[in-house]
């Protein structure tokens, strides 16, 4: 066993014996992230610094809202709004890895939130398919898991896992499956977003939908993501700053 693989299972042990949580503070709100991995602990030691503008935007959430957290991974972005609006915003939260959907399971039941938030085991994304997904670090709170092709680019290691995935395009998510129309969404899937894009046009394009959050890697995928959004009459509204790693597009009806 490695030294690192040694470190991660005492530091999970001592957390064990402690309840096998953390207590962070969130803008006010109490919240309790399950401790499965060191780098479940490292996303609650960082909860109020790495995505500062993302918690911005979920600030803005008028009542009544319905929000769907898209790659929601151990649900950060999902507790929080939940944890702030209570009953007043509908959390849905959809995260194909396992072992990300188990603790982010596990953190809906630690925060008793399961009347706020619902989380669905899929992949959103440009089709509606059977498909695979190719996992590059198949721990809790792992990223950069690829949908329907081993994308190495985006990757930036060979799978490691493989999971067997039904993958939903968020039209039919909606038209199909009945779900409600969202208000607000956000996209973080580390490399598939245009794609979920391409498959959303009647979700971008109906009017209740007022703000997206989307991480974008690369120049010519901004391009793309605004083009795209320009046909449903969203704009981009601001370019955060502060988030750390991959930039950000926020774009709001005009």
């Amino acid at each position: 066993m490695l030294t690192k693989d040694i470190l991660n299972e005492l530091v999970v042990a001592a957390y064990k014996l402690k309840g096998g949580f953390t207590r962070v503070q969130v803008r006010g709100q109490q919240i309790l992230i399950s401790v499965d991995h060191l780098r479940t602990l490292n996303r609650a030691k960082t909860y109020s610094k790495k995505e500062p503008d993302t918690l911005d935007w979920l600030d803005s959430f008028e009542s009544g809202s319905c929000y769907f957290d898209i790659g929601a991974n151990i649900g950060q972005y999902a507790l929080y709004p939940a944890k702030k609006y209570g009953k007043n915003v509908q959390v849905f939260a959809f995260e194909p890895q396992s072992n990300n959907y188990y603790a982010l399971n596990k953190n809906i039941y630690l925060n008793n939130l399961s009347g706020h938030i619902l989380s669905y085991c899929v992949a959103i994304s440009g089709r509606s398919e059977f498909s695979k997904l190719y996992i590059p670090k198949f721990i809790p709170g792992g990223n950069r898991s690829q949908f329907g092709h081993e994308d190495l680019e985006n990757m930036k290691m060979s799978a490691t896992h493989i999971q067997g995935m039904f993958g939903v395009t968020l039209n039919d998510l909606c038209s199909k499956w009945g779900f409600p129309y969202p208000n607000y969404m956000k996209i973080d899937v580390d490399g598939i977003e245009i794609s979920i894009l391409e498959g959303a046009s009647e979700v971008l394009a109906n009017p209740l939908l007022k703000s997206v959050i989307i991480e974008l890697g690369t120049h010519s995928e901004q391009e793309k993501a605004v083009a795209l959004m320009k046909q449903a009459d969203l704009e981009v509204t601001k370019r955060p700053s502060k988030n750390w790693g991959e930039t950000y597009l926020i774009f709001s009806r005009t």
